[in-house]
């Protein structure tokens, strides 16, 4: 059975902490080790969901976020509580109408783009 285990964003150099800040503090994601415990490589930094899945960053000093290119979670029914999360820090979210399940758009510290899914 296939299943996501990570993804791995660039980040610009010394973007860490805001990056850090909306994996935590937003989305809910937690810190994360490498396998066996041992901390993550130098220069990478992980976090990680409740379901295991992961989230690397890796400071990039070419970092250039894509247009389109994204990375999509499921948040269920904390898809509001998380919007209101990033309309608090001043962050643009998009939700299109008429969506089921509902969806946001938005982009991380580092402007990557996030697809929030209600499902």
């Amino acid at each position: 059975m296939i299943r996501f285990h990570h993804v791995n964003l660039g980040i610009p150099p010394g973007g860490v902490e805001a990056e850090a800040a909306f994996l935590t503090e937003v989305l809910g994601y937690s810190a994360a080790t490498a396998s066996g415990g041992l901390p993550a490589p130098a220069g990478a930094h992980w976090f990680e969901a409740s379901d295991g899945s992961q989230v690397h960053l890796s400071e990039d000093p070419d970092h250039r976020a894509a247009s389109r290119a994204h990375v999509a979670v499921v948040l269920g029914d904390q898809l509001q509580a998380v919007v209101t999360r990033l309309r608090s820090r001043g962050t643009e979210v998009q939700m299109p109408d008429q969506r089921t399940p509902p969806v946001a758009f938005c982009r991380d510290p580092a402007g990557n783009r996030w697809e929030l899914r209600g499902d």
